[in-house]
């Protein structure tokens, strides 16, 4: 079940927290998805990104994946989504919760 969260929430958790909310957000969101489809990449793939070289290449990949899961639950352009993802990725990040919470309110009615 996808959970409904405040964008601008969101994104004042990520500030404040320095990012670790962010990551937080982005495991919860690919938990959320990873029971609604199976294109959904795993959210442990995540620690990678500590490691120096390799996190350029997971997080393009992870991110990738990411996109075409929320285009397979809202068709929301996934090619967007992850352009959006790299170059600016507060503005993916309310774009997807936006996109998460149309489906969140159309579960709960």
């Amino acid at each position: 079940m996808i959970k409904y969260r405040n964008p601008v929430l969101v994104i004042i958790f990520s500030i404040i927290t320095f990012g670790i909310y962010a990551i937080y957000w982005l495991v919860s969101t690919t938990n959320e998805l990873r029971k609604i489809t199976s294109s959904a990449p795993n959210p442990w793939l995540l620690l990678l990104l500590l490691v120096p070289l390799v996190n350029i290449f997971v997080a393009i990949w992870y991110y990738w994946n990411y996109s075409k899961a929320i285009e397979e639950i809202t068709s929301f352009d996934h090619v967007l989504l992850f352009i959006l993802w790299l170059l600016v990725s507060i503005a993916a990040m309310v774009i997807t919760q936006i996109e998460l919470n149309k489906k969140a309110v159309a579960k709960a009615t």
